[in-house]
């Protein structure tokens, strides 16, 4: 049974409420000037009340679907120099399909009325120039709304992004200067000032590098891959000279993925995780593997094998920042990523997954 899954993301495309109110109440209010005017001018009877509910349910319909093109075909996220003439152009086919929608029905619904469709190349000139310009006012207006709610959710989700970063940066800071830590850094140094001064060197810059790495992250989103695996390099040769021979690791990157950014600190959390809570538990010691790959849909997979068992629930320690690894990711990412954690072959098994490029903080939904 595999460790991880892929789930579908979802397009987004689903109204919200407020624009079903925006957009019943905006051609309710355009057919009811309609209709004023109309018993302002004392012509106002049944027939014309159905001939401008037709109206308003052509309107609703075809500015529903046109709403649904701009975002299939992802012009909310594209500049207005980009979009403006594209949307002339899907305005003036709108507004043809809507006149013969609207002409159709009613000669149909209306045969006391003029017929609407058999009429003089003029006439039907004006009528789709009428459907045209309400639908480009229409779709204007829309792509004013939705760039108004995606800066909204943006802001709303940076904000929310900056807040946990800043929260797991101090929580990994707090963790690497925690006592135990430096006490056995520490010690391990002072030992080697005798044995290897040139050793106790690297390392003191080891231990400075993770440091100013925690203080220097936190104001950032990403990092390249090669400078996580640095400082998780660097983590893991101060843990060397605590537990020696007992911790064996691989580190296993194609150099074409090092330029891939991830989440800074994450891949150096998960690899803490599995050193104290697994490593560090058996008296023999164990392996750590790390592997780095591309999917075939593109996607970033990280692969953390190390010796040990795990138990959902049972290990101490490690369900605070699982969860939080999780959470921080689903921020970034949404359901684009993913880390699933389990037993395999007697190894605790870590998958990472990431889409590939720079993460995007955006919602398309309006």
């Amino acid at each position: 049974m595999p460790l991880f899954r892929t789930r579908t993301s979802d397009e987004g495309l689903s109204p919200r409420p407020v624009y079903w109110i925006t957009q019943l109440g905006g051609w309710g209010l355009f057919v009811g000037l309609f209709v004023l005017w109309n018993y302002l001018q004392d012509s106002l009877d049944p027939g014309v009340m159905m001939a401008m509910l037709l109206v308003f349910a052509t309107g609703v319909a075809m500015s529903h679907l046109l709403r649904h093109v701009m975002l299939r075909l992802g012009w909310i996220k594209n500049d207005l120099g980009h979009v403006l003439p594209r949307l002339a152009f899907i305005s003036l086919v709108m507004g043809l399909v809507a006149y013969l929608v609207y002409s159709g029905l009613h000669d149909l619904l209306f045969p006391q009325f003029p017929p609407m469709v058999l009429t003089t190349p003029l006439d039907v000139f004006a009528q789709v120039m009428n459907w045209t310009v309400l639908f480009l006012m229409w779709s204007m207006a829309y792509l004013v709304y939705a760039l108004v709610i995606r800066h909204r959710r943006e802001e709303i989700r940076l904000l929310r992004l900056e807040a946990a970063d800043r929260e797991n940066q101090l929580s990994n800071l707090r963790a690497q200067m925690n006592p135990h830590f430096m006490f056995n850094a520490l010690n391990g140094i002072r030992a080697l000032i005798d044995e290897d001064p040139g050793q106790a060197k690297r390392a003191i810059t080891q231990l400075s590098a993770i440091l100013r790495n925690a203080l220097t992250s936190v104001k950032r989103h990403v990092v390249p891959l090669g400078e996580e695996i640095d400082m998780v390099k660097a983590y893991l040769a101060l843990e060397a000279m605590r537990y020696e021979e007992r911790l064996r690791t691989q580190i296993h990157v194609p150099p074409e993925l090092e330029r891939e950014p991830v989440p800074p600190m994450l891949l150096q959390t998960l690899v803490e995780n599995a050193v104290r809570h697994g490593i560090a538990k058996l008296p023999n010691g164990g392996d750590l593997t790390i592997t780095v790959g591309r999917e075939a849909d593109g996607h970033l997979h990280i692969t953390i094998r190390n010796s040990g068992s795990y138990r959902p629930g049972k290990s101490q320690g490690t369900g605070i920042g699982l969860r939080n690894t999780r959470k921080r990711l689903e921020m970034i990412y949404g359901d684009q990523a993913g880390l699933q954690i389990g037993e395999e072959d007697g190894q605790v098994v870590t998958l990472v997954r990431l889409p590939a490029g720079e993460p995007l903080f955006k919602d398309q939904r309006a």
